[in-house]
């Protein structure tokens, strides 16, 4: 290698800034001493790097021993069901740290007791997430551009640095935790002095661009407006965004409403990447802003955008039904039953299972549950699709339930014709007698078979039902009584009362008395949808099989309110609102007080620009406390969603990207073409009338734009080292 040309002059200081998830993290402090000291992002065995290699195998052993019973005999590997079973439990119990250790509070600010995860400092927090030959090619993030600025004669500490941060925190939660802002200006005072007094050049990726944007007007607002000035002026040589979402990425919304794994989807399963995703409090900082439309470059299609829907509420209060008619005559009692509520043929919501009680006269005791049904906008069109609601009593198996038959000893008014046949069969034709005998055992044992797999896969019937009921008439009726709008305003709810009947009819006692109904109490309430009458709805997109559906613009946190996320909106107000440096708005969408911006972005990539949401068809509001209710989703992606007359467009599970058009630019593969390019509107404005200039690389990727030669050519004219 022929050796490096040197410059007469000093190399330009670069300080990186990387991007959201490219900070190496580290465990300071842990309540499982052996975490202490351990890199955890990205540390791919401590999420379970043995799941990934066998992971299937172990998913199958659960899947086996729940549906044998905890059955020892072992699957087909070869190895002992209990084996695999304590390795399955390991590795659940190594990732469930790891989520631990990385999910936030739910202020979305904190740490949980007892856990520090601090940022890797310097160029080492910047390289790799992962490092080793087999995960540095792809977990890079600036390894390459180091190795480049290094063949050139930067040093590390000297004219190179790197200022990684916890990119889980607000931008205000960075200063007031870890002192991130201020200990990044003694950074850039270090190699301004290093370097015989040249300003340095601040090098951001991805979220790291906004991380920069407020460090500028950080330093304004810290040194006050003339002294920050002239401390920038002083110190900073020029601002370099690689892939900036200047003003949002779609992306980042859909990450907090329907989860996003991250790229871990071998390790983390829906949950565990919806409950990282909602822990995050930097996430608001990528939510594209609610002026977007006004960009110069305006989007053809809102950032967001929501299905207009009313909901019920359904409520089974707790509440004792007795059973003794619903499983008279079994030969064996079932263990569990539950409810079904029935909106229509194929919609059925249904509760946990619960036990009978024993002895001659069991009883089901069903505990409250509550469950949110998705609706059209008003009661009409609800009861149009969901005219009546009817309820079931359910319990595990298919067919019909075995009876124990009837003897002659059972007492009844048709013992003695039962008794006269009985003899009949046996003196006139035994052989016939033995070998219908020896079929119905066969038959007995053939349907225990069928009825323990239809537990096991969870097939359940129906021992009870009730009648049709209009659900609606009430309702109006007690929505009417209280508002003067024909109901339209929900809140208010009625109380309906099923009477079930025993599916199996047969009398029973001497004179074959027909088992009673037993009653069933449902409460139902009406919510109204978000109010849409000072926005119009967005034709463009439609649902693929009624036109009931209206779909309307939405910002981020509508969406938020919609999903029940209270914490991420309190979020929003205190810690992104109220923040005098305003990450949303002044470092963000008006120009940074820096002289010279050179933007480097990649384009004519399919990028997401939206997502079109609606609410969950059923989601239970109740949960045992087993449960996380951190999971719980409200709000999901249309999937039935269609898109019309919008060239350049594309649209799969309700997700919309950009694509390469005839007069028309798209993204990076994550930012869409309209953030990447605000910068332009900042040319000859701001403070220091900015200096703006853009280039764009076709083809490049977000994250891989790092490792791509055209950037490292024009990376090297920029910091003066062509």
């Amino acid at each position: 290698m022929a050796p490096a040309v040197k410059n007469k002059s000093p190399l330009t200081p670069v300080l990186i800034i990387p991007g959201f998830m490219s900070s190496a993290l580290t465990v300071e402090k842990s309540p499982h001493k052996s975490w202490n000291g351990k890199r955890i992002w990205l540390n791919i065995s401590q999420i379970g790097f043995q799941s990934l290699r066998i992971g299937g195998a172990l998913r199958e052993n659960e899947k086996f021993r729940a549906s044998q019973q905890n059955n020892p005999k072992g699957n087909k590997s070869g190895e002992s069901s209990d084996a695999l079973h304590q390795q399955y439990m390991k590795e659940v119990e190594c990732k469930s740290r790891w989520v631990q250790h990385m999910c936030l509070r739910d202020d979305m600010k904190s740490e949980k007791d007892g856990i520090e995860v601090r940022p890797v400092p310097g160029c080492a927090g910047v390289d790799y997430l992962s490092s080793g030959a087999l995960t540095e090619s792809f977990t890079y993030v600036f390894g390459p551009v180091l190795v480049l600025l290094k063949s050139k004669g930067y040093k590390e500490g000297i004219n190179l640095d790197a200022a990684p941060y916890d990119w889980r925190l607000s931008p205000d939660m960075l200063q007031k935790r870890d002192k991130y802002f201020t200990n990044t200006m003694q950074t850039i005072t270090h190699l301004y002095r290093q370097s015989n007094n040249t300003p340095v050049i601040i090098l951001c990726h991805s979220m790291g661009c906004k991380t920069g944007h407020f460090l500028f007007n950080f330093v304004r607002f810290h040194l006050g407006e003339d002294d920050g000035q002239k401390w920038l002026d002083k110190y900073i040589h020029s601002y370099v965004p690689i892939g900036a979402p200047h003003i949002g990425a779609p992306k980042s919304v859909r990450a907090v409403i329907d989860g996003d794994k991250m790229g871990l989807d071998a390790f983390l399963d829906d949950d565990e990447g919806l409950m990282f995703g909602r822990s995050l409090g930097s996430s608001p900082w990528l939510f594209p802003l609610e002026n977007t439309l006004a960009t110069p470059i305006s989007p053809s299609v809102p950032p967001s955008v929501l299905r207009l829907e009313s909901s019920i509420v359904l409520t089974i209060p707790t509440q004792t039904i007795p059973m003794k008619g619903f499983v008279y005559r079994r030969e064996v009692m079932p263990s569990k039953v539950r409810l079904a509520i029935h909106l229509a043929k194929d919609f059925v919501v249904r509760t946990e299972f619960y036990p009978l009680s024993r002895g001659k006269s069991p009883t089901l005791m069903l505990k409250e549950e509550v469950w949110c049904v998705a609706l059209p906008p008003t009661i009409e069109e609800s009861l149009k699709l969901y005219p009546n609601i009817c309820v079931h009593l359910e319990e595990l198996g298919t067919g019909k339930p075995r009876k124990k038959r009837r003897g002659i000893y059972h007492c009844d008014i048709f013992w003695p014709c039962r008794f006269a046949f009985c003899m009949m069969k046996w003196i006139l034709c035994l052989p016939c007698a033995i070998v219908l005998k020896i079929l119905r055992l066969l038959a007995r044992g053939a349907d225990r078979g069928i009825e323990v797999t239809a537990g096991a896969v969870g097939s359940s019937r129906a021992i009870g039902k009730s009648r049709k009921v209009n659900w609606g008439k009430g309702l109006i009726a007690s929505n009417k009584t209280a508002s003067s709008d024909g109901g339209e305003s929900g809140g208010v709810g009625s109380e309906l009362r099923f009477q079930i009947l025993p599916t199996d009819r047969e009398g029973q006692g001497f004179f074959f008395e027909i088992p009673s109904s037993q009653q069933c109490v449902l409460k139902v309430t009406w919510r109204p949808p978000p109010s849409m009458k000072e926005r119009k709805p967005f034709d463009k997109v439609t649902h693929k099989r009624t036109t009931i559906h209206k779909y309307y613009p939405a910002t981020p946190g509508e969406l938020l309110v919609a999903e029940g996320l209270n914490n991420a909106v309190n979020l929003l107000r205190d810690s992104y609102a109220a923040d005098p440096v305003d990450p949303r708005g002044l470092s963000s969408w008006y120009p940074p007080p820096i002289k010279k911006v050179v933007a480097i972005y990649g384009i004519n990539l399919p990028t997401e620009v939206s997502g079109i949401y609606q609410r969950k068809q059923s989601v239970k509001l109740s949960y045992s406390t087993s449960k996380d209710l951190c999971v719980r989703q409200l709000i999901v992606l249309d999937k039935d969603a269609k898109l019309n007359g919008l060239d350049g467009y594309t649209i799969e599970s309700g997700i919309i990207r950009e694509t390469k058009g005839k007069a028309k630019k798209s993204g990076d593969g994550t930012v869409p073409y309209w953030s990447l390019q605000h910068c332009r509107t900042w040319q000859g404005e701001g403070v220091k009338k900015c200096d703006v200039k853009v280039y764009e690389i076709e083809g490049a990727e977000h994250r891989a734009i790092l490792n791509e030669a055209k950037f490292h050519k024009i990376l090297l004219e920029v910091i003066g080292c062509v």
